[in-house]
């Protein structure tokens, strides 16, 4: 009904051109063979150079940042992550920063681990070299972390506790309260009237 006026309106791009079709011949079953078999969409291109907006996608998604975070935090959209992580080299560049972070996260377990080791050798030594200049209460708190770290430390409970003060009710009788004294009546020669 109103179509007329549609043609009218002024539209950004090109005019629209009008669509013909004839029928070549019908299909059959290996036409659907050929069509399942054949890629569909378009790929995108591959990346030509790697910025450091790159670089910064893929060392957040390497540390576990979500898409959309990491997204954001880099300016880009999630569509066009979706499209990077598709790509061989974005993907090759995240597997990069990903083993980069296991072999620093590893080289620190291992730094702290021979930390560890070499206090708890001096502290051994100390104790049966020096052990009177080692006090009780730090023999209790050496004690107490290797039990805690070990499985053994003091184990604590929560206690869940309702109390039901019926604040309601009582609130309801306060009111009434108030509402009494007002409206009572005054008598002379009192001192609250």
């Amino acid at each position: 009904m109103l179509d007329y006026l549609l043609d009218d309106i002024p539209v950004r791009g090109r005019k629209a051109r009008a669509v013909s079709a004839e029928v070549v011949r019908e299909l059959d079953e290996t036409d659907l063979g050929v069509l399942v078999a054949e890629e569909k969409g378009s790929t995108p291109s591959p990346i030509k150079r790697i910025s450091e907006r790159h670089h910064a996608l893929a060392r957040q998604l390497a540390a576990g940042t979500t898409v959309s975070e990491a997204a954001l935090i880099c300016g880009y959209d999630i569509s066009r992550v979706s499209i990077l992580q598709a790509d061989p080299t974005f993907k090759e560049l995240v597997e990069f920063y990903r083993q980069d972070i296991t072999r620093e996260t590893r080289g620190l377990h291992e730094r702290m681990y021979g930390l560890s080791m070499e206090a708890a050798a001096v502290l051994s030594e100390r104790l049966e070299e020096e052990s009177e200049k080692i006090s009780v209460g730090q023999l209790i708190e050496v004690l107490k972390m290797g039990a805690d770290r070990t499985g053994f430390g003091p184990q604590s409970t929560s206690t869940n506790l309702n109390v039901n003060v019926d604040l309601a009710n009582r609130l309801e009788e306060a009111r009434k309260r108030v509402k009494e004294r007002r409206y009572a009546p005054v008598i002379e020669g009192d001192k609250n009237g």
